[in-house]
């Protein structure tokens, strides 16, 4: 019985190669199978002479890119042995020769193991190509076309042409977009003046209220609600540790600058949850709205932070309200991309069992959804903070103060130890705030 149905399954793999390999189907049969009997590599001829074209044709594109750059390697040193003014070109003639040679010898002994990794791919999948395709082939052709002679041209002949070696441009053009981008700005700060200036006051007005909750209050009452909070929140470790981290910042004269960054820190957090969290719920119940707000929210997170200071003060000029914008831009993202996760991942029974009983989309999004997507939400929340202090030093720039100023004044001034101080108390601003928050979700849950 165990011999029948190992046949019946040998059969079967001897046709699904059958079907897979569609030529040359003795060659590969009698390859594979010593390949499942633990023999590891063999030397596959047709690989070893046509190379890249081969590992095209079979939808090898792993070893179609290694087998070009070692080609092209070769071809290089065979190039500058003949057009390159080398003083022996004899022997990088042999060198680029030989380099060809065992570049195609290698790539011919991993051809048929990489070939037979592809098929147990493809039996998975079999909606992958298999065979040999005139299609790949011609695109291995186009591409070798396409990059073998500029690049051996490149770097073997002796003087290149202009135009080959640093990409054209126009300074005309450049110049021409600058000032029409200038000119926009320009046009938008006069138009919009009035709304930039109320924006500005209203951040503003949070900055100083913040700033006369953290500053104005007695530092003692200020660190008892720290560690008191600490306490409720995440236990007694995190209390020592909170107790512990405020004693560093008062000791080496950062309090005043500590807290003027946690309120700057706190008013970017709290526009980045006001904003971010209707976005993610939109995101969330319209797929339309998460495809055109996805590449928005890639290119904020992708984009150098120091761009973001650039609207910023063309804007609403320098000082802390920009730098509160310019950091809620950095700092929105996983806001919204959390926001949109967690309301995604309910349970589709739970929202059934709210429409059977004749809940309404309201009920169910502040009933159901929201509560459960908490977890979520809060993890949103904490990233914001710790990208919100990651920009403090980058705000320092446009005059958001606080410890990103002693860090940059470190900077510029070359005073390595008064940076690495005010840099360790950012951090642990940045510790303080994630144990708080990570102790609650653990206590929560």
């Amino acid at each position: 019985m165990n011999n029948l149905m190992s046949q019946t399954l040998d059969h079967k793999e001897t046709e699904q190669l059958k079907d897979f390999l569609v030529s040359s189907t003795d060659y590969y049969l009698q390859q594979f199978e010593r390949i499942s009997q633990g023999q590891k590599y063999s030397l596959n001829l047709a690989a070893a002479v046509f190379g890249p074209f081969w590992a095209a044709s079979r939808n090898i594109w792993l070893l179609f890119w290694l087998l070009a750059a070692t080609d092209v390697t070769a071809l290089v040193v065979i190039g500058q042995s003949l057009w390159g003014g080398e003083t022996h070109p004899e022997s990088s003639l042999a060198l680029g020769v030989g380099i060809l040679v065992f570049c195609r010898g290698i790539g011919g002994i991993i051809a048929n193991r990489l070939y037979h990794d592809y098929f147990n791919k493809w039996r998975i999948n079999q909606g992958q190509p298999c065979g040999i395709s005139s299609k790949r082939t011609l695109v291995g052709l186009l591409l070798v076309l396409a990059t073998y002679p500029l690049t051996v041209y490149r770097f073997s002949a002796a003087s290149v042409v202009d135009y080959l070696e640093t990409f054209p441009t126009s300074r005309k053009i450049a110049s021409k977009t600058a000032h029409a981008i200038d000119a926009a700005v320009d046009w938008l700060t006069i138009s919009f003046e009035d709304l930039f200036d109320s924006i500005t006051w209203a951040i503003r007005g949070m900055l100083d209220f913040l700033e006369l909750l953290f500053i104005g209050t007695p530092w003692p009452v200020m660190a008892l609600l720290l560690i008191l909070l600490a306490w409720k929140a995440a236990g007694w470790r995190v209390v020592i540790f909170t107790a512990s981290a405020l004693a560093y910042l008062g000791f080496f004269g950062f309090w005043d600058k500590a807290m003027s960054t946690m309120a700057l820190v706190g008013a970017s957090v709290f526009i980045c949850l006001i904003i971010g969290a209707p976005l993610g719920i939109v995101a969330a119940k319209s797929p339309r709205f998460s495809a055109v707000l996805n590449p928005m929210l890639d290119l904020m997170q992708t984009m150098p932070s120091f761009v973001y200071l650039i609207p910023a003060i063309a804007f609403f000029s320098v000082g802390k309200p920009p730098a509160v914008l310019a950091t809620v831009v950095f700092a929105m993202p996983p806001m919204i991309r959390l926001t949109a996760l967690g309301i995604q991942q309910v349970s589709p029974s739970v929202i059934e069992a709210m429409l059977a009983f004749g809940a309404s989309p309201r009920q169910i999004l502040f009933k159901a959804e929201l509560p459960l997507a908490v977890p979520s939400i809060m993890a949103g929340i904490n990233q914001s903070i710790m990208m919100s202090l990651s920009m403090v030093v980058v705000a320092a720039l446009i005059g958001a103060g606080g410890l990103g100023y002693d860090v940059l004044f470190s900077l510029q001034h070359l005073e390595a130890g008064k940076g690495l101080l005010a840099g360790l108390a950012i951090v642990l601003c940045a510790m303080i705030l994630d144990r708080i928050i990570q102790g609650h979700q653990k206590r929560g849950s």
